[in-house]
């Protein structure tokens, strides 16, 4: 039983999804700092409303300066490159290594004092923590194949947890600010409240209808309830149970306009990346593929 229970935390995975993970989260870590997760730059002039959060205090972390934020600016971008440009072969591993780590501590301290300002964003979780576990996991190349170890296995699986307990979490909170009645949370007007405080042209046609609104709250109530059985499945299911997650997704982006993309990327632990490279060589060379080049080329 202990050996299994190890197996599961820490398995053998394919190094080469490392290297696609890393560069997924490396591209999103990019946009989130100039698109969404901008207060560390923003709240320099204003460090009386400093809060920090616990991981702050335990660094001894000081309100953000203009300084400070722009070196992690820098920073996250160098070595995002690093990272994306890392995972091919013809550059030296140290390149990947190093970014990746520079990555690591510049979005993480970036996130941290983000977070310090009145507002934790909980689907930042997966992504902070999957950036700084994806470092330990060394050198991993786009075309690697499936050839797997615990190294890339232990990294993959924690940010699957975390993507995981991102919903986990999400319930727990429903469970808090409901006053521990999660059937209370279902059955209220968080929808239509949510739908008046963020209208929009989709979500005022669907606010009258309370019914609905409802239904849709226990439907994602009982998704979220519903996540960790993800592990239990495999293809086809997993690539369902994904499916139904990015819906999920892309739903209260057209309703609400929350993406929730940084949680969306690392849902790209669960998917074989790996085999990415080996299918578009598949299409590029069969004699199929070469007869649609020519019949487009016609």
């Amino acid at each position: 039983m202990l050996r299994g229970f190890v197996r599961w935390w820490v398995p053998e995975l394919p190094r080469a999804r490392v290297a696609w993970v890393r560069a997924a989260l490396a591209v999103m870590a990019v946009i989130d700092i100039r698109l969404f997760l901008n207060s560390t730059d923003d709240r320099a002039g204003t460090p009386e409303f400093f809060a920090p959060v616990v991981v702050a205090r335990w660094l001894h972390l000081p309100p953000v300066t203009d300084e400070i934020a722009a070196a992690l600016f820098v920073g996250v971008h160098v070595g995002a490159a690093a990272v994306v440009v890392g995972g091919f072969r013809r550059l030296p591993a140290l390149v990947q290594n190093l970014g990746s780590v520079l990555l690591a501590v510049a979005f993480g301290l970036w996130a941290v004092w983000a977070m310090s300002y009145g507002y934790v964003s909980h689907d930042h979780m997966a992504i902070t923590v999957g950036l700084l576990v994806l470092a330990t996991a060394g050198t991993a190349r786009y075309g690697g194949g499936d050839a797997a170890d615990t190294a890339a296995g232990w990294p993959l699986r924690m940010v699957q947890v975390l993507t995981v307990m991102t919903y986990a979490g999400s319930v727990l909170a429903k469970y808090v600010i409901s006053g521990g009645s999660l059937l209370r949370w279902a059955s209220s007007g968080t929808l239509a409240w949510s739908f008046i405080r963020r209208p929009n042209d989709l979500n005022q046609m669907l606010v009258t209808h309370a019914w609905l609104l409802r239904a849709a709250q226990w439907g994602g109530l009982l998704l979220e309830l519903c996540s960790p059985l993800v592990f239990l499945l495999r293809r086809p299911w997993l690539a369902l149970a994904i499916g139904a997650f990015l819906s999920f997704h892309l739903v209260t982006f057209l309703l609400l306009g929350i993406h929730f993309l940084p949680t969306v990327i690392c849902w790209t632990a669960f998917m074989p990346l790996e085999r990415l490279p080996g299918w578009v060589r598949e299409r590029r060379w069969s004699p199929s593929g070469t007869r649609a080049a020519v019949d487009r080329a016609a």
